[in-house]
């Protein structure tokens, strides 16, 4: 079998559980039906549902244009900010808009269910390809499983009724200390004052980091746009 990601000719495969073996598709470890490479020292091999990806996915995040599929991260003009599902730079397989400066790992695109349910509350939480309240309201998520400040540009899991989300990589994990998410609400509604005050302090700082990283973040582009300009301009 041919794949358009590789040079060399791929043979199918069964891969039964393997710590060692590493998808080039996802970079997951290997278990179960696999395509690899027929040369004998190429160890590019890939999942069978890696293999099957389509080349073109209509993605309802990015819903004007298709996405298209490449091997590895492709070369852009502009300013390169990562997967916008999860914020991480993609090492393998992505789906990219160039036109819109818009990228999913392969991963993303594929897995993240619509809707996940959770032992520990009472209502589903909706992926959300975008931030449920307007950016100018400065309204801050605290992941209910890991209490780590979520990015208002990147998707996250949410409930609208009790208006309490997770990361991506947190919705189906079991929290620590084996508390509910309901439980926390109850929780945060007996609050004495002081400890209102406390959590108050705690958000407003983290709004504090996120209006610095956001200054830092377009001083940076600044940066780089006149380095551009300049560049463009030195023999004119």
């Amino acid at each position: 079998m041919e794949h358009f990601s590789h040079p060399h000719a791929l043979a199918f495969s069964g891969v039964q559980q393997s710590n060692e073996i590493i998808c080039s598709g996802c970079g997951d470890k290997f278990c179960g039906a696999s395509y690899k490479c027929t040369k004998p020292n190429c160890e590019f091999t890939l999942h069978k549902s890696c293999f099957e990806l389509p080349r073109k996915l209509q993605h309802n995040s990015h819903p004007n244009h298709s996405l298209t599929l490449y091997p590895t991260l492709p070369e852009r003009d502009s300013l390169y900010f990562g997967c916008n599902a999860c914020g991480e730079e993609p090492k393998s397989f992505v789906y990219e808009c160039l036109e819109c400066n818009f990228s999913l790992h392969a991963k993303c695109a594929t897995s993240w269910p619509k809707n996940v349910t959770r032992e520990d509350h009472q209502h589903s939480l909706t992926l959300q390809y975008e931030w449920p309240f307007p950016i100018d309201d400065c309204v801050h998520i605290f992941c209910e499983v890991c209490n780590g400040l979520c990015n208002d540009s990147k998707w996250l899991y949410y409930c609208t009724e009790c208006k309490l989300g997770t990361h991506l990589q947190c919705a189906t994990v079991k929290k620590e200390d084996g508390s509910s998410l309901a439980n926390d609400e109850e929780k945060e509604e007996e609050m004495t004052n002081e400890q209102r005050l406390m959590m108050a302090t705690i958000k407003a700082q983290g709004q504090q980091a996120r209006l610095n990283f956001q200054a830092q973040m377009a001083y940076m582009n600044a940066q780089a746009i006149s380095n551009m300009w300049r560049s463009s301009h030195r023999y004119d």
